[in-house]
């Protein structure tokens, strides 16, 4: 077994919180606090309620959203070893026209431990853990992750742009959001990285033996030569990290789900990355290209609405397993749209109490057909919110789902699809008439 060298971490942290109320076979990911003091994640700022995070105080609602984040990788990927993520909120660089919103990564690689499907390469902690069935290091978290606390408390910092706190709520003005945002930097944490040296092209070297491949080098091809990262030079590595638009992913799980995109995709089905020239470290490869259409969420600037149509492909061709979507069963809770593909559930909350809603029944038969749901919070005869799927896939080859209601309680909506696993998350803040959700873009075909 050989080890790649770690970035060091300070392994200080206040506490660790365990995510529960997970579905069986879910992976466990375990958030640790990092920040000491009334800072950070312990920020008692006071502060509203908002769509989707009923924190009341700044570290709250922070903790929340990784929270919420975190259990979105835990319900699509398997694995029976538990995953840390050593957590901070600090200040980060941030002028009046840039900032590093945040990052993370893994802690460690690994090659040639029990289980590994290729020998000599490298892989991630968490993954190297789920692969084996064992932790490699019990004593290091698997990912390490920081995020920016100048977008709050410093105005000059993008010009005042500040991170929005909210979980599937209504685009905020002149804001960031900070859930898409932790969930794309964990998708790197997972494995959406190379550690090849995009400067050199160089292959990484452990604490011991020669230099290595590592698993998501091993899928990029440059169109313009033919080559897989494998196969090339430093040189050639180097000159391909800037090859902009020959830079390609080869996935087959990938390969398999790109005709959802109306751009970035290869007539073979490959997908471009992010290969600007001149390069730009830390965005540069790691990334899908800009050109892809609709945005994806590991894209290297933050987009509105940006998808996970190919992320999580991505995570399963380095050899995440994902999990088998549950099938869609109705309850009073409950909706089963579109012939049972699509499970929608709605939480409701007031200022001193939280609650499922329930799907209305007038005089028996439930409010909804097909494409449809109505719901009550407080009372079986009172109207709250509407939910519709339509099938949209002869026109822009996707599903639409729709939201209104006629409430100013707060609520979120889940909609599942039980085919793939994805997910989408409608919210309205408590205090507030219901927002109204109209997404033409919620999930792909068939």
């Amino acid at each position: 077994m050989k080890r790649a060298v770690a970035h060091p971490l300070a392994l200080a942290f206040s506490f660790m919180l365990l995510l529960a109320a997970l579905p069986a076979g879910a992976t466990t990911i375990t958030i640790m606090n990092a920040n000491t003091g009334l800072v950070g994640f312990n920020d008692p700022t006071p502060v509203a309620p908002v769509a989707g995070n009923a924190g009341t105080t700044l570290g709250q609602q922070r903790l929340n959203i990784f929270i919420a984040a975190a259990a979105y990788w835990s319900n699509r990927l398997a694995s029976s070893v538990n995953i840390t993520v050593h957590a901070q909120m600090v200040p980060l660089t941030c002028a009046s026209t840039s900032a590093l919103l945040g990052s993370a990564g893994p802690t460690d690689f690994w090659s040639d431990f029990t289980n590994a499907p290729l020998p000599a390469t490298w892989y991630p902690s968490a993954l190297a853990n789920t692969l084996a069935a064992a932790d490699q290091d019990t004593g290091t978290p698997e990912i390490a992750a920081q995020f920016n606390t100048q977008l709050d408390n410093v105005p000059t910092c993008l010009g005042g742009i500040h991170w929005d706190y909210s979980i599937g709520g209504v685009a905020v003005p002149h804001t960031l959001p900070f859930y898409q945002t932790v969930l794309h930097e964990l998708a790197h944490g997972l494995g959406f990285l190379t550690v090849v040296d995009l400067t050199t092209g160089a292959l990484a070297q452990g604490q011991t033996g020669p230099p290595q491949d590592d698993v998501f080098e091993l899928f990029l091809e440059d169109h313009s030569t033919g080559k897989t990262w494998g196969t090339m030079t430093n040189l050639e590595r180097k000159t391909s990290a800037k090859d902009t638009g020959d830079l390609h992913w080869t996935g087959p799980h990938v390969v398999a789900a790109s005709s959802v995109l109306s751009a970035g995709r290869h007539p073979s089905g490959h997908v471009r990355m992010y290969a600007p020239s001149p390069l730009e470290l830390g965005s540069s490869v790691a990334h899908w290209d800009t050109v892809l259409t609709p945005d994806e969420l590991l894209e290297p600037f933050a987009t509105l609405n940006p998808k996970d149509e190919l992320t999580t492909h991505l995570l399963n061709d380095i050899g995440w397993t994902l999990q088998t979507p549950a099938p869609c069963v109705e309850g009073a809770d409950a909706a089963c749209l579109q012939s049972g593909r699509f499970e929608v559930k709605v939480t409701w909350e007031t200022a001193t109490n939280t609650g499922a809603a329930q799907v209305m029944s007038f005089s028996g038969p439930r409010a909804e057909n097909d494409e449809s749901v109505f719901w009550w919070f407080f009372s079986p005869t009172n109207f709250e919110l509407g939910v519709k799927v339509l099938n949209a896939c002869s026109l822009t080859n996707t599903f639409w789902v729709f939201t209104s209601g006629l409430t100013d309680q707060g609520w979120t909506v889940h909609v599942r699809d039980t085919t793939t696993g994805a997910t989408q998350i409608y919210s309205n803040a408590l205090g507030h008439l219901s927002s109204t959700f109209a997404d033409t873009s919620a999930f792909s075909c068939p």
